[in-house]
């Protein structure tokens, strides 16, 4: 069974710099947006939902840039349309919005694929790439930002597991919530008959 690295390390490897960095940009562009949605309502209105999230990825990668401008150990490539964040030698980092199942959506490209399957590619001990993405909940009903997130998956629809990340200045920033590992639906309760004392069969619905 394939073994997966648990969120306090992850947090930890990551270092408080770098989460906390990543908690405050989500919170900026969440400002953002509450911002543009002030002065231009008609236009964030008239947005598409694949507009809109151009938009805030947009914001999000710019204060994402401010907050880890000439940080030591953490690099920013944008090559569009792939955008990155290098932590180190050990963890690479997308940025993307999260449904409340924690399912992202990306285009199905090879590197994408590659990018989600955690182990795929043979590294020295020490130097295996954790995988992660970055980004925030999205509430798809109200079009609104809500907590800045951290997941790890193993392909784009297994999630391994999702945190979310503390807001800057709540003093716990390094401490994540107990990890979400979004499920299906519960299972119906099975009906098995049962007999009763001194007569015939008779139907009843048991828990298990």
């Amino acid at each position: 069974m394939k073994s997966y690295p648990d969120p306090d390390g992850v947090l930890s490897g990551l270092g408080d710099k770098v989460v906390s960095g990543l908690a405050r940009a989500v919170a900026k562009t969440r400002r953002d947006l509450a911002a543009y949605r002030e002065t231009h309502s008609s236009w964030v209105s008239d947005s598409s939902e694949r507009g809109l999230a151009n938009w805030i990825h947009d914001r999000l990668w710019a204060n994402l840039c401010a907050e880890f401008d000439a940080q030591p150990g953490v690099a920013l490539s944008d090559r569009e349309p792939t955008r990155e964040i290098t932590v180190g030698v050990n963890y690479r980092l997308r940025v993307k919005r999260h449904r409340i199942d924690g399912k992202v959506s990306s285009y199905a490209t090879q590197t994408a694929l590659e990018f989600y399957a955690q182990g795929a590619q043979q590294a020295f001990p020490g130097f295996e790439e954790i995988r992660l993405i970055a980004g925030y909940d999205w509430d798809a009903d109200t079009r609104s930002m809500g907590d800045a997130v951290l997941s790890l998956r193993d392909g784009e629809e297994e999630v391994v597991w999702l945190i979310t990340l503390p807001e800057a200045g709540a003093g716990t920033v390094g401490v994540p919530a107990q990890p979400i590992r979004p499920t299906g639906p519960e299972p119906a309760l099975p009906t098995i008959d049962l007999p009763a004392a001194g007569s015939g069969n008779t139907k009843g619905e048991v828990g298990t």
